[in-house]
């Protein structure tokens, strides 16, 4: 019985047993090739499929590998963050400075010493007075000696206050004086009051010291006089810089000014001079309880006079010209007090005259004052700081 041996088929491919037909080497040769075509085409199809799937294989210890920039940045910052930090110490050591002093006086190192121990001396006991003996005499006689000098010394500066403050003529004159010299001795001044003007205080020699306010102040018979011209003078315009009664103007000529409240050291402002929210403020207002009086800055005539219907706004107004040093200034006082207009047009007035009294007439919010100042250019400007470069007494408080 003929036995049947079964053969692997690629070692029947390689084999060589009689009876078989052997291939050629070309074909086995391009049959390998296609087989390792086969594997490749294999492997990278699997490593395609894994690198889609985001479960690529990474070596232990190999650099990893990342499919995107987003995922190498992300990493990068982990391992940025991961880093430990360390901050180097401060490296900077403060230096020492060695001072090698002289000592005063002798050139050379100072070495300080030690101070000598202080010895307590403990008082000694009270003893008995002793009798004085024949050395102690000296010393007795130093001390007489020095209050007896003491004592001349006090009664000579009393004989020279005694004689200075005495009276030339007091002083009797030496019969052996010639009459001639004698007459040359200064006559003593004397301080006597002068009345020859009301508005002089007191003389020395031929020193006249006066009053500013009182030479301000103008006398009753002089405002009459000052009245009668003013009332034979027609009046003119208050407006555009020159005075409604030049002939009366020019005879008010002063270099006095003051503030409309002289009997206050302090004057609150609530709105100064110059640029504010609702345009330019051609002046200055001085908040005040109503019914407080009010009087000129200088001595002048009345030029114009508002019942309440000032066209301005001002409500109750009163303008006044002024001669200051030869110069136009003219006043106004606005929002006054209805009814308390004690002044009319024409009238001249002085520093004393009260004009009227604070109120909250025409376009005002409170009771305040307006002052305005004028020039000859109708020109409005600072009523503070001119009264301030006039030298007032002025301390304004905002």
């Amino acid at each position: 019985m003929a036995s049947s041996v079964t053969q692997h088929p690629a070692r029947a491919l390689d084999s060589t047993d009689e009876g078989a037909s052997p291939l050629p080497r070309e074909q086995l040769a391009s049959r390998r090739i296609a087989r390792e075509n086969e594997r490749l085409e294999a492997a990278i199809a699997r490593t395609a499929a894994e690198g889609r799937s985001g479960h690529a294989k990474v070596v232990e210890g190999s650099p990893p590998i990342y499919l995107t920039r987003r995922a190498m940045r992300e990493a990068a910052s982990r391992t940025a963050e991961s880093l430990e930090v360390k901050v180097a110490e401060d490296a900077f050591v403060a230096p020492r400075i060695k001072v090698d002093a002289p000592a005063l006086g002798n050139g050379g190192q100072h070495v300080p010493a030690p101070r000598p121990a202080v010895r307590r001396i403990q008082p000694a006991p009270m003893r008995a007075p002793v009798a004085s003996s024949p050395a102690s005499a000296p010393r007795r006689v130093r001390r007489l000696a020095r209050k007896i000098t003491a004592g001349a010394s006090l009664l000579f500066i009393g004989s020279l206050v005694v004689v200075t403050s005495l009276p030339a003529q007091a002083v009797p004159v030496r019969d052996d004086l010639d009459p001639v010299v004698a007459q040359l001795e200064p006559e003593t001044q004397s301080l006597a009051p002068v009345s020859a003007e009301p508005t002089a205080l007191f003389a020395r020699d031929d020193i006249l010291v006066r009053d500013p306010v009182e030479v301000a102040r103008a006398a009753p018979d002089e405002l009459a006089a000052l009245q009668s011209v003013a009332d034979s003078e027609p009046a003119g315009s208050s407006y555009g810089g020159k005075p409604a009664f030049p002939r009366t103007w020019s005879m008010l000529e002063t270099d006095y000014v003051q503030t409309p409240f002289p009997s206050l050291a302090q004057l609150p402002i609530s709105s100064p001079f110059g640029y504010r929210s609702g345009g330019f403020h051609g002046g200055t207002d001085i908040p005040l309880p109503a019914g407080q009086e009010i009087r000129p800055v200088a001595n002048g005539v009345v030029s114009e006079v508002w019942q309440g219907d000032n066209p301005g706004g001002g409500g109750y107004t009163v303008f006044i010209d002024h001669n200051i040093n030869g110069q136009f200034v003219q006043s106004w006082y606005s929002h006054m007090l209805p009814g308390s207009i004690r002044v009319e047009v024409g009238q001249v007035v002085d520093i004393t005259t009260v004009i009227a009294e604070v109120g909250s007439s025409g376009r005002s919010t409170g009771n305040h004052l307006h002052l305005e100042l004028k020039n000859s250019d109708y020109v409005s400007f600072d009523p503070m700081l001119w009264l301030q470069t006039r030298e007032t007494d002025l301390e304004s408080g905002y």
